[in-house]
């Protein structure tokens, strides 16, 4: 689910240290940086200004690599946790549920300033893009195993695999009840329920 961006450091020119800073870094953002230079920011994680340069050559580059990672991590965790389950549907359920985190807590802190820094869409975009085709790899090995009738899987992988964003939108969020995840794991657990053979029987 991870190729080489452009957009970002490559991770694996980064050092012990340099995590460690991007993980204090990802902390600090909860308490806010709009107003902050790179200079302040060094000062406020005890970490040379070239150390924060060798990450990232800005301060809204530092956010999107921060944010990058955070993605990515969920996506190794959604993968691992689905490796030992044999049902793709129940693969599919707990794989959705985990890359719904992404409109979490964890993201929502900082999403309203996400959307105005340089690159952040395009790494947002990839991240959906990888998760949407495994959703559609789920949904092929659900057919092929006959726990659902044939059907558009790559239509229903684009709405899965859309709605965590969509309840993430801003304008969204003042509308709906519950959170954004609670809200995209309801709808998502109820079109996967939908979907197994014999549902209508039930």
């Amino acid at each position: 689910m991870k190729t080489q961006r452009s957009i970002n450091k490559n991770s694996s020119d980064l050092t012990d240290k340099h995590v460690q800073v991007m993980e204090d870094f990802e902390q600090l953002l909860e308490s806010g940086i709009a107003n902050q230079t790179m200079s302040d920011i060094a000062s406020r994680l005890k970490v040379s200004l070239r150390t924060l340069y060798e990450i990232a050559p800005s301060k809204e580059d530092l956010i999107v690599s921060t944010m990058d990672r955070i993605l990515t991590n969920i996506a190794i965790q959604a993968l691992s946790s689905i490796k030992d389950i044999e049902s793709p549907l129940a693969k599919l359920k707990k794989f959705t549920e985990i890359g719904n985190e992404a409109v979490g807590p964890r993201t929502q802190k900082f999403e309203a300033d996400l959307w105005k820094i340089k690159g952040a869409k395009e790494m947002i975009d990839y991240h959906q893009d990888a998760y949407i085709n495994h959703i559609k790899k789920l949904l092929n090995e659900a057919q092929q195993k006959n726990e659902i009738e044939q059907l558009d899987t790559q239509a229903i992988a684009l709405i899965l695999g859309g709605i965590a964003r969509e309840y993430s939108d801003p304008k969204n969020m003042e509308k709906i009840e519950y959170s954004p995840e609670a809200s995209s794991n309801m709808l998502t657990d109820l079109i996967i329920k939908g979907l197994a053979k014999g549902s209508n029987n039930e």
